[in-house]
């Protein structure tokens, strides 16, 4: 589940199989207590075990700027043949390690034949030649079969390439399924080679961004070593979210120099063929429980993300946003009269998530307010904040608006001073 995943997803395939990090200002979060050191592993290291890690565990890089989202189809399947020989050539002394190894280049050789006759399936005819590039922004649509023809004729032609789609998709699916098992069995053969686990998380600090909002569509997890360089590390992150769902994904990092931060991006996923594919976190992260195993060095620790730590993510994305105010009087009309208000226009951030906007009139000791409710908030949207008849008696003074997000403490606020 690692490397030819997040390739295909980004190659515009994420439907099948599965914005941008706001991790570059990780920082330490996590309460620190004193170590206590285990026992260096007296069990050398297989080295295919680096060859098997390597190719199923998921990517860590030591800069999120550092995930590319430009490979083309054919990069994607030579990566994936090269994955397929390189676990195929396993012959190790230990017959679990021999045993992943023929799962996941058996689950990743089905996938990289799946993708391989699904970027050769003949397209219905259109106006124009439908390439595999059409195929693919199909896929975008959340609709891939469709969107496979988008374009096409329609009839009995169209309905038998549609069908040959949806069999290699489901075919696709299941073969991910196989491999992403395969790489979640790693950590049986890690923990064998592992040091003793110390105890205390002051070796380890975590840090987590959720997507949100104009943030995403990724989740990211990082960590950093703050002791002394480390070999040959396999890291576990159980992510669990608000309705009890766990994800657990594995990670290798060969060499770990001290002082660094490493970065994973996880994968929104989506849904297809009713199922939902590709899935490398869970909604609304409530806590991550972390096991790094080396042979050098091994620890675990819980990181809470929901309450303070998500609140602070959330104030310093909220930080980005900057609004302009006006203020709307009382008028009297011929035919009906124009209530006091206001409007509101967001500016400096994409888009907010679902919130709640309580708008307050305030002058004097004198102050009303209500409140309002929105799916989200587009940069450039102007909202109107109105009153009914006989609801605001008064000229406000300033105007407060605040903003508050499901899931969250925080409240982001703003006041605008009303010239008179």
């Amino acid at each position: 589940m690692n490397r030819l995943v997040a390739a295909i997803a980004v190659a515009g395939l994420a439907v099948l199989i599965s914005g941008c990090g706001d991790s570059s200002g990780a920082s330490s979060r996590t309460p620190v207590t004193p170590v206590v050191l285990g026992t260096p592993s007296v069990k050398p290291l297989p080295p295919e075990y680096r060859v098997l890690a390597e190719h199923l565990a998921m990517e860590m890089k030591p800069s999120p700027d550092q995930f590319r989202d430009d490979k083309g189809m054919a990069e994607i399947i030579a990566e994936g043949h090269s994955a397929v020989i390189a676990l195929r050539g396993i012959q190790s002394s230990d017959t679990d390690l021999n045993y992943i190894a023929d799962q996941g280049q058996a689950g990743w050789g089905d996938a990289v034949s799946r993708l391989e006759r699904i970027n050769a399936l003949p397209k219905p005819p259109s106006d124009g030649e439908v390439m595999v590039s059409s195929f693919i922004a199909g896929m975008l649509t959340g609709d891939p079969i469709s969107g496979a023809m988008a374009g096409g004729a329609i009839g009995n032609d169209a309905d038998q390439k549609r069908n040959a789609v949806a069999i290699e998709v489901q075919g696709l699916l299941a073969a991910v399924d196989k491999a992403d098992a395969a790489h979640m069995m790693i950590p049986k053969i890690a923990e064998k080679y592992a040091a003793t686990p110390s105890t205390g998380t002051g070796r380890f600090v975590v840090d987590i961004d959720e997507s949100w909002g104009g943030f995403g569509p990724h989740d990211w997890f990082c960590i950093n070593n703050s002791g002394p360089d480390l070999e040959d590390c396999t890291i576990q992150v159980q992510l669990t979210g608000s309705t009890g769902q766990v994800r657990k994904n594995i990670h290798f990092i060969r060499h770990w120099p001290a002082n660094t931060w490493m970065y994973a991006r996880y994968e929104p996923g989506q849904e297809i063929l009713g199922r939902q594919a590709g899935r490398m976190t869970v909604t609304e992260i409530q806590k991550a429980d972390v096991t790094v195993w080396s042979p050098q060095f091994s620890a675990s620790l819980t990181y809470a993300y929901q309450g303070a730590e998500k609140d602070k993510d959330i104030a310093e994305r909220c930080s980005k946003m900057s609004f302009t105010g006006r203020y709307e009087p009382f008028q009297k009309g011929i035919l009906w009269n124009t209530q006091r208000g206001c409007y509101f226009t967001l500016d400096g951030f994409p888009y907010t998530p679902k919130c709640r906007a309580d708008v307050t009139f305030k002058k004097g000791t004198q102050s009303k307010g209500w409140y309002w409710e929105f799916d989200y908030w587009k940069a450039g949207d102007e909202k109107y904040f109105g009153t009914n008849e006989g609801q605001l008696t008064f000229d406000p003074e300033a105007i407060d608006l605040t903003l508050s997000f499901p899931g969250s403490s925080y409240q982001h606020k703003v006041t605008l001073n009303v010239n008179k």
